[in-house]
This record gives structure tokens, C-alpha cells and sequence, in this order.
């Protein structure tokens, strides 16, 4: 199975399972990550999802050039759907995700894991927008590099196509931790938990009222968190929020 997915206690890991390619992506795999995605967003009992790769040396080295971008008419007519059912085209999941990044985060790799809102990385990551160097277009990380890691910074990924460290990453705000490889698996599970602990409508409404501002004047912005917050506020977790806070007891949170 080149995509592995699980779900324990309230949090799905997607596992890319293609080792021996450092776990490059095909088409089936690029659909069948989007799709256990879609199943992410849409499922109750997932409260919070988590993407890494399978080994130690590539999170994903991104697209299968071989087969993404072959002489075949097949791959390149396959290559030019424009949908938001893809992750690498805009699909979007309005839960918590985290990306667990072990070794090589590259091309369609590195986009994968900009679209999580978390990334933790192994000491022996390395990232990269190298497509340009195949006169290939980064594309959708393209839109949002710059956002993440500033215009300069981004625009050092984006047109030399060099690979930065682990390090370097975190200096420049690509990932929020480095830890040792053998502890990121339990790091990322420790992080999940933390946010399923946390309010679920609040959890869900502040990463919609964060995506959604971005592009929002500031009253705009305000006015967009009022219709939020009024969501927030009438559902039943307020109500058990402000009573645990009041107990000084954790909160039982159920809905979901």
C-alpha cells in the first residue's frame, strides 16, 4: 500500500508509503492522499490529522517526474486537472494538520507539507523547491511560501531550487520544531493531542477565522471573527469550557 491510513484516538496519520522511490508521488497516490484528506475533514471521530513519510530518508522527494511529468500522453493529460479535490490545487480541511517531516521534503513534498498548519522536522531534513532546475513551476507551495517564510526567504527557495537544512528551516519559520528523528513521530502525536484537548469549535473557527483574514482589511477581518465567535459561543462546548474553568478541572469536550 504506497498510502497508509490510521486513526487512534481521535487523530488519522497518513503514512506515504513508497520507501524505495523516497516515497515520491504518483497519481494514485497524490488522489489517494487528497482523498483521506477529504475524509480528514468530513469525519467526526477525527479531531486532528498527521502527514509523514515512511523511513528515514524522505518525508516525500515530491512528484514522480518519471511518471508525473513522462513522455506519455497518458501522464501529461492526467497532470492537467485543475481541481480543488487536490491537495496540491487547493483542497482545503477545515481540521488541525500536522506534518511529521523525516528526511527529503521536496517539489510536491514541500507543498504537501505547507498545507498543514504544523510542521515538525527530523534533524536530517531537507527542503527544497528543486523544479526549477527541470524548468518545471513549483506552483501551488509558490502562493503559499511567501505567507509562511517572508518574500525573501521564499524567493531563495523558489529560484536557486537549493535544499536547506532542518536548521535553516526553523530560522526562517518553515517548520516550528526540530527534534531527533527517533522522538518525531511521538513529538507530533504529543502536539495532536494537546489540540484535542482544546475546544472543538474554537479549535476549528481559529483556523477558519486565520485562513480566511489573511486577505481581509483589518475591520473586514472583524467583522468575520463576530460571525465566528457567535458560532463559538453558542455551541454546548462553551458551556462545559466555562465549567471546568470554574471547577478548575479539564473540560470533556464531545462536540465534534
Amino acid at each position: 500500500m504506497k498510502v497508509g491510513f490510521e486513526i487512534k484516538d481521535h487523530i488519522a496519520t497518513i503514512t506515504l508509503n513508497r520507501p524505495e522511490k523516497l516515497n515520491a508521488m504518483d497519481m494514485d497516490m497524490y488522489a489517494s492522499i487528497s482523498g483521506h484528506l477529504a475524509e480528514i475533514d468530513k469525519r467526526d471521530d477525527i479531531w486532528v490529522g498527521i502527514v509523514t513519510g515512511t523511513g528515514e530518508k524522505a518525508f516525500t522527494a515530491g512528484a514522480d517526474l518519471v511518471v508525473m511529468h513522462g513522455a506519455t500522453e497518458e501522464a501529461r493529460q492526467a497532470w492537467t486537472a485543475t481541481r480543488a479535490t487536490r491537495f496540491d490545487l487547493g483542497l482545503e480541511v477545515q481540521k488541525p494538520l500536522i506534518a511529521a517531516v523525516n528526511g527529503y521534503c521536496l517539489a510536491g513534498g514541500l507543498e504537501l507539507a505547507l498545507v498543514c498548519d504544523i510542521r515538525i522536522a527530523s534533524e536530517n531534513a531537507k527542503f527544497g523547491c528543486p523544479e526549477i532546475k527541470w524548468n518545471l513551476l513549483h506552483g501551488f507551495g509558490v502562493q503559499l511560501l511567501p505567507g509562511i517564510v517572508g518574500m525573501t526567504n521564499a524567493m531563495y527557495l523558489l529560484l536557486t531550487g537549493e535544499f536547506i537544512d532542518a536548521k535553516e528551516a526553523h530560522r526562517i519559520g518553515l517548520v516550528n520544531e526540530v527534534v531527533a528523528a527517533g522522538r518525531l513521530m511521538a513529538r507530533a502525536h504529543e502536539l495532536a493531542e494537546v489540540i484535542c484537548a482544546n475546544g472543538p469549535m474554537a479549535v476549528r473557527m481559529t483556523k477558519e477565522l486565520a485562513l480566511r483574514s489573511r486577505d481581509l482589511s483589518l475591520p473586514d477581518g472583524v467583522r468575520l471573527y463576530q460571525a465566528l465567535n457567535r458560532l463559538v459561543e453558542v455551541s454546548s462546548d462553551v458551556e462545559e469550557g466555562t465549567r471546568a474553568f470554574s471547577e478548575k478541572r479539564k473540560p470533556e469536550f464531545k462536540n465534534r
